[in-house]
């Protein structure tokens, strides 16, 4: 019986751990190259959508920003504006909609603030 009830703790144990790998509140910025020019530029088009699915309406990100991850599903982030990231920004943690994560690179949470 106490083997039992040490292996069920073990299992509980690894389950919590297993959901501690989210991403929700993490800074992420899209990947870019370095322009002939010295300025940063897209790596690739990269698309913010409705919904987390690819048949979801999207529209090109157009500037470049940090954002804050609210929502996984699916391989997609909601992304959320963060604040002092341009002053076209009044309302910080707006919503912006559902991306690739893989179209962006995680960096350190100071950047996003």
């Amino acid at each position: 019986m106490k083997k039992l009830i040490i292996v069920a703790a073990m299992g509980l144990l690894t389950s919590f751990s297993a959901s501690a790998a989210s991403n929700v509140g993490q800074c992420v910025y899209p990947k870019t190259n370095i322009a002939k020019n010295g300025h940063l530029e897209f790596k690739k088009p990269v698309y913010i959508f409705s919904a987390p699915d690819a048949a979801s309406t999207k529209q090109l990100l157009g500037k470049l920003s940090g954002f804050t991850i609210k929502g996984e599903a699916k391989g997609y982030v909601q992304l959320a504006t963060v604040p002092g990231a341009s002053d076209e920004n009044p309302a910080p943690g707006r919503i912006i909609g559902w991306a690739k994560l893989s179209d962006f690179s995680f960096q350190d949470l100071r950047n996003c603030n």
